[in-house]
């Protein structure tokens, strides 16, 4: 008897031993692992800037990307038609964001950080970040504080220059001639540190550096501003 039992239990472990990889149980992935494993998360990051204020030629820009920089541009012009297109922030100005937002405290902070002056004038921008589960929303229009207003810059510098890059792909497409016009203004917005990451007109310039179907005068100013940019000037 102890024998057959011995026999049994040996047939069971072999079978055991070769069930198929997919008649095996499902080892769901806990909230810890995904975030390692890149996954989506109920505390993943995200960023999301809006400015509007009716006054202004284009009164409405907005902006919202998770932590891999990856999400959308909005902006309206007045009399013109709604734009939204897709949004790539590079790790570096994510990175400052990040920064800036922690040394703010921004998620644990009561600050509200409006000036006591009201500045309504100059547009309201609305700012919301979220991480780890928490996030929080403010309202102003004007700062004083240090960390935030140079938060605000980068966002204002996201817009310049996808608003820049819009503009340079719609002339290109459709009035190349107005090429070398748009090329001075990125220069100026380069020079007076308006671009949140130079690095992003890298591509472009290139293209149309070797694009002998626009003029010669807005190829030479490309290859100068990529030598700017090369320069972090």
């Amino acid at each position: 008897m102890s024998s057959l039992i011995r026999t049994f239990s040996l047939l069971l472990v072999v079978l055991l031993l070769t069930v198929p990889v997919w008649a095996q149980p499902r080892v769901e992935l806990t909230q810890s692992t995904r975030r390692e494993s890149g996954g989506s998360a109920g505390s993943s990051t995200h960023f999301h800037y809006l400015f509007e204020n009716e006054r202004f030629t284009t009164p409405i820009q907005e902006v919202d990307f998770d932590q891999n920089g990856k999400g959308k541009f909005r902006f309206k012009r007045k009399d013109g038609e709604e734009i939204v297109n897709d949004l790539a922030v590079s790790p570096s100005v994510v990175n400052q964001l990040l920064s800036l937002l922690d040394a703010a405290a921004f998620l644990s902070s009561t600050e509200e950080y409006q000036h006591k002056k009201d500045f309504s004038h100059l547009g309201t921008t609305t700012f919301t970040f979220s991480r780890g589960g928490k996030d929080r929303t403010v309202r102003l229009n004007y700062t004083d504080n240090a960390n935030i207003s140079r938060l605000l810059e980068l966002f204002r510098g996201i817009i310049t220059q996808e608003t820049r890059m819009f503009d340079l792909d719609t002339i290109r497409a459709n009035d190349p001639l107005s090429t070398p016009a748009q090329l001075r203004q990125l220069e100026g917005e380069l020079r007076s540190k308006y671009i949140a990451d130079p690095q992003r007109f890298v591509p472009v310039l290139q293209e149309i550096k070797l694009d002998e179907g626009l003029p010669l005068i807005a190829r030479n100013h490309a290859d100068r501003l990529l030598q700017m940019i090369k320069k972090g000037k």
